[in-house]
């Protein structure tokens, strides 16, 4: 399963317990992003960072030091889009987790900001008897 969440609130983190949680943020987004990123970055079990190749060394280097203040449980994995380097180990991570049949019954790992969904509200039981509100669901079978 791969949740895909924009994450504008800061807050927004759809990560499911029992289910490997991937968060990926570039080094563009500046040496304080990861303190302000919120529960997206500290649940993460894998923490890609992307366009490590634009900013120096010493920058990338402060970046994966703050993600891991922010989160130190989490694999910190530098990862380029352009060349595939580090996309090895996070193959690696993404082999390594196991399969889930459901998310029916399962919860999330933090409750959503409010807004307008039941996660929003603070509902963390997935399935179609805990959502209401504004909500798409999409069939992917």
């Amino acid at each position: 399963m791969i949740s895909e969440s924009a994450g504008l609130c800061n807050r927004c983190s759809p990560h499911v317990r029992g289910v490997l949680a991937v968060c990926v943020v570039d080094n563009l987004s500046g040496v304080q992003t990861p303190r302000k990123i919120g529960p997206m970055l500290k649940t993460a079990d894998v923490v890609v960072i992307t366009k490590g190749d634009i900013v120096s060394q010493a920058e990338r280097e402060v970046f994966a030091f703050r993600v891991k203040q922010v989160n130190p449980k989490a694999a910190v994995l530098p990862v380029n889009g352009l060349t595939g380097q580090g996309s090895l180990l996070l193959q690696r991570h993404l082999e390594g987790a196991h399969g889930v049949e459901t998310l029916k019954d399962m919860r999330l790992r933090f409750s959503m900001p409010s807004a307008l969904c039941s996660y929003c509200l603070g509902e963390t039981r997935i399935g179609p008897d805990c959502q209401v509100g504004n909500l798409k669901l999409m069939d992917l079978s």
